[in-house]
C-alpha cells in the first residue's frame, strides 16, 4: 500500500510546478506569417490643408502562432504599435517581443500596421488621423472574425494591446460611440468623408469591439463615451511624468498647437469607477512615456527593462479569467 501523504505531496508539487497555458511559456517555437493583407484604405501621405492627393494602401499584419499547437479555438491578442501616428511599425522591437512571447504562452498574436499621417499644424489632423487608425483597427478585428476558422482562433476572444498611439486606437475601439462621429471626419472643403467607423478597409460585417483591452500610456478624446453599456474590461498602465501622452488631462506632447485635449489613464480610471466595467490601473510614479524601455517601440538600450516583464505579468493575470471563461 502506498502511503497517502507522500502521494498527496507528489500530486501537490506536480500541480504547482505545472505550466499554465496563457500564463507561462509552454511553446518553444513560434511561426510567423508576415504581411497578411487585412484591408485596403485611402491614405494621404500627410494630413495637410488639402487631401486631394489620396491614394490607397494595403493594411497589413503579421501573425505569430505556436508551432505544434493542437488547439482549434485560440484567443488572439492584437498588438498595436506606438509612434504618435507619425511613425512606428508592426516590426518595432516591443511589438515583436510581445507577439513572440504571447504565442509562446499559447495565444495567436497579431502585430498590425495602421494608417499614419498626423500633422500637428492642422486643426483637423488629430481627429482625422486617430479616426482613420481606429477604422483600421475595426477592419482588422472584423477580418479576424471573418477568417477565424482559417487561423484556428476564437472569434469571441479577441483582445487588443496598445502602446501609446496603439492604446489610443484600443480605447476608442472599446468605448467610442459609433453614432457620435467627430465633425472633422465628414466631407469638408477638400477633405473627403471618412465614412463610418466600421465601413472602411474591408466589407466584412462583424462587431469590431474587442473582448478586453490592455492600454499602455494611452488616452481618449471624450470621457462621456465610457459607460456601462460598453462593458469592455481594461487594464491601464501609465507614468505620472509622461510628457507625450498626459497621465491626467492635457494636450499630446504637453503643448497646445492645434491638437485637441485628451484624457489620460487617471481620468479614464475615475470614469470607469462610476461604471460596472471590470478594470485595473497601475501607475508608475515618476514614470515617463513608454517606461518599459522603448522610444517609439525601439529599445533605448540593449533590450527591455524590468517593467516590460512586470507589465506582461500583470496583463496576463488580468486576461486569464477572460480567456478561460466558457
Amino acid at each position: 500500500m502506498i502511503p497517502l501523504v507522500p502521494c498527496f505531496l507528489a500530486l501537490f508539487f506536480s500541480t504547482i510546478n505545472a505550466e499554465t497555458r496563457y500564463i507561462d511559456y509552454i511553446f518553444d517555437r513560434v511561426e510567423i506569417t508576415s504581411n497578411i493583407i487585412y484591408g485596403n484604405a485611402p491614405n494621404p501621405p500627410f494630413e495637410s490643408w488639402s487631401n486631394l492627393n489620396n491614394y490607397d494602401i494595403d493594411l497589413t499584419m503579421d501573425i505569430y502562432q505556436p508551432v505544434d499547437d493542437t488547439e482549434t479555438k485560440r484567443p488572439v491578442i492584437v498588438f498595436l504599435h506606438s509612434g504618435a501616428f507619425v511613425t512606428g511599425d508592426k516590426k518595432a522591437n516591443d511589438m515583436v517581443k510581445l507577439s513572440t512571447q504571447a504565442a509562446q504562452r499559447g495565444f495567436v498574436a497579431v502585430s498590425a500596421n495602421y494608417r499614419l499621417g498626423l500633422n500637428v499644424l492642422n486643426n483637423f489632423s488629430g481627429e482625422r488621423t486617430v479616426y482613420k487608425a481606429v477604422q483600421d483597427g475595426s477592419a482588422l478585428i472584423r477580418f479576424l472574425r471573418e477568417f477565424h476558422q482559417l487561423y484556428n482562433i476564437d472569434p469571441s476572444k479577441i483582445f487588443v494591446w496598445g502602446s501609446s498611439a496603439g492604446a489610443f486606437i484600443g480605447l476608442h475601439l472599446s468605448y467610442f460611440d459609433r453614432q457620435d462621429r467627430p465633425s472633422s471626419t465628414f466631407e469638408k472643403a477638400s477633405y473627403p468623408d471618412l465614412g463610418c467607423l466600421d465601413c472602411s478597409g474591408n466589407l466584412y460585417k462583424h462587431d469590431s469591439t474587442p473582448t478586453a483591452l490592455i492600454s499602455c500610456w494611452g488616452a481618449i478624446g471624450n470621457l462621456d463615451w465610457i459607460d456601462s453599456e460598453d462593458g469592455v474590461p481594461v487594464i491601464l498602465f501609465h507614468g505620472t511624468k509622461d510628457l507625450v501622452v498626459p497621465y491626467k488631462i492635457g494636450f499630446p506632447f504637453t503643448f497646445n498647437i492645434l491638437l485637441d485635449r485628451v484624457y489620460g489613464s487617471e481620468p479614464i480610471n475615475q470614469k470607469l469607477n462610476q461604471t460596472k466595467i471590470v478594470h485595473e490601473i497601475h501607475i508608475k510614479e515618476g514614470g515617463r512615456h513608454e517606461y518599459w524601455g522603448t522610444l517609439s517601440g525601439m529599445w533605448r538600450h540593449d533590450g527591455p527593462n524590468r517593467y516590460f516583464n512586470e507589465i506582461q505579468e500583470k496583463s496576463y493575470a488580468f486576461l486569464y479569467p477572460l480567456v478561460v471563461k466558457k
